[in-house]
């Protein structure tokens, strides 16, 4: 059982904003963290669960410890999951106005296309289960989605300027077929002091691709 983040900077400076883009990979930064890396999978290094947490979707809302991730991985290609693995989201801003940043986060599971896939595979849309902390379920869980109706409402960042999401744990398709994903991540922020001139609601977007159990499909596999 291994746990991963999958970590994502978004800022109201530059160019990538404009576009709804987060901060794309760099993998020319030394010594990568959770503070400097975006668009990339870490791996928690630590035994278990972080404040073991388990089979559930939930908001974190303590800060984590840059050194309890490492391992970075790009997102260019898919991330090899197994069942019984686990996974994050985290949101982060580097820009001095973070701390008046108020933002919802959303994530619609998709599957990849363009190969036939086993038996059963093709029937699962998330490899996520719709369980609470309190109640446990096998129905899948396709659309994470906390909105809080308007950007006012919306969670404020951490004291580090990050959102944390704690995904759940990764199921398998019926009968232990492999299957793979896309993952469309949202981020939408609401900037509730000093906003930028160009207004003060911004959303952000990408689509992360992961696999579980089998072997994986080929880049090309995937429909555009």
């Amino acid at each position: 059982m291994s746990v991963y983040l999958y970590n994502m900077a978004f800022s109201l400076l530059g160019t990538d904003y404009g576009v709804g883009r987060f901060v794309p990979y760099n993998g020319s930064i030394l010594n990568p963290t959770i503070n400097s890396l975006s668009c990339a999978w870490f791996t928690y290094i630590p035994g278990g669960t972080p404040g073991s947490l388990g089979d559930y979707y939930a908001a974190v809302n303590t800060l984590l410890s840059p050194s309890q991730w490492g391992s970075p991985q790009d997102d260019l290609g898919s991330m090899s999951l197994t069942p019984g693995d686990y996974l994050m989201v985290r949101l982060y801003s580097l820009d001095s106005n973070a701390q008046n940043y108020q933002t919802r986060f959303t994530g619609v599971f998709g599957r990849g296309m363009g190969q036939t896939m086993p038996t059963g595979a093709g029937e699962l849309q998330s490899p996520l289960v719709m369980s609470t902390p309190t109640v446990a379920s096998v129905f899948p869980r396709a659309v994470i989605d906390a909105d809080a109706s308007v950007g006012a409402n919306w969670p404020g960042a951490l004291a580090d300027s990050s959102w944390v999401n704690w995904l759940g744990m990764v199921h398998s398709a019926p009968g232990g077929a492999a299957n793979d994903y896309t993952f469309n991540i949202g981020a939408s922020v609401y900037v509730k002091a000093n906003p930028p001139s160009t207004g003060n609601l911004f959303t952000f977007g990408h689509d992360p691709r992961m696999h579980v159990g089998g072997s994986k499909k080929k880049r090309e596999d995937f429909a555009a």
